[in-house]
């Protein structure tokens, strides 16, 4: 085997990297990977409690969308303002609340 000179040395760092301070905190959001499986399982949850199509497409459209650009915690204070307002009953803004904790993950 051919030897290295001294020329081209090891370059590589003794000591470990370390991550720089993030800007912002992580916030809990909703996993995007697995968004189909999270919209059909809040379809069957509005489809058991039999909410009409064209209110329960609006509140999924809404949960989906502030739960994955926002956070999980807006998606679920719009889920407890719908419920103040009798658009959903307590029982759905309980099982969409606790479908938005189990689908959460730290972004």
């Amino acid at each position: 085997m051919a030897r290295r000179s001294g020329k081209f040395k090891k370059r590589g760092r003794k000591d470990f990297r370390k991550r720089p301070p993030t800007s912002c905190e992580r916030t809990p959001m909703l996993n995007l990977n697995r968004v189909t499986t999270f919209r059909y399982d809040i379809r069957e949850i509005m489809s058991h409690y039999d909410i009409d199509e064209a209110v329960a497409s609006t509140v999924i459209a809404s949960v989906i969308a502030k739960a994955s650009r926002i956070s999980i915690v807006s998606a679920i204070s719009y889920v407890r303002e719908q419920e103040k307002a009798e658009i959903v009953k307590k029982e759905v803004s309980a099982e969409i609340c606790d479908l938005l904790d189990r689908w959460a993950r730290y972004r």
